[in-house]
């Protein structure tokens, strides 16, 4: 059966950085994988969203579904998107029997740190409206799969080779509450 991970997190918290990695390993291991960024999607889609909560939640909803449909063709797929909805996150998990929630729960600092676009700074100092978490709210994921609150370049293969390994580690479907329990 294949498998959703879907990368979560604020801009600039390493979604995209970490997904790659993550598909560059599990490549090696599976060829029906396929990486799927949020940022690309929007460019497939012809840029018809734009980033208002509402067009946010509906561009979510169509990767959500994307998503769904490929793990439906038994690929597995590794999302990197920002997504912050409660209401994405129940509907992955409805859709998705193997569905892995990845949250990068960065700290504003090291966003603000991080930011080489100005975005937050632009925001911060009103210039720019509808970015996440600054001047547009979002949900944090209440139960993912897993949180990671830091990383820098040199763990990325050591984090991604552990997050794979907690994918193939025994999981059990409870088919009460439909979520996978770790049994390792």
């Amino acid at each position: 059966m294949a498998r959703l991970i879907w990368i979560t997190g604020l801009a600039g918290s390493g979604k995209t950085t970490l997904a790659k990695e993550v598909y560059n390993q599990l490549k090696k291991a599976y060829p029906n994988v396929v990486l799927i960024d949020g940022d690309h999607l929007r460019e497939i889609f012809g840029g018809t969203t734009g980033y208002t909560s509402e067009e946010r939640l509906e561009n979510a909803k169509r990767l959500s579904r994307l998503c769904h449909f490929l793990v439906n063709e038994n690929i597995h797929v590794v999302c990197a998107t920002m997504s912050l909805f409660k209401e994405i996150h129940e509907l992955n998990r409805r859709l998705n029997v193997e569905y892995f929630e990845i949250f990068l729960d960065i700290p504003m600092e090291s966003l603000i740190h991080r930011d080489k676009n100005k975005l937050y700074s632009s925001a911060l100092e009103g210039k720019t409206e509808n970015v996440v978490g600054i001047n547009q709210d979002y949900d944090k994921p209440s139960d993912p799969f897993l949180t990671i609150h830091e990383f820098n370049l040199k763990q990325l293969p050591e984090i991604a080779s552990s997050i794979i390994q907690k994918l193939i580690c025994n999981l059990q479907f409870n088919h009460e509450t439909r979520r996978l329990h770790k049994t390792c």
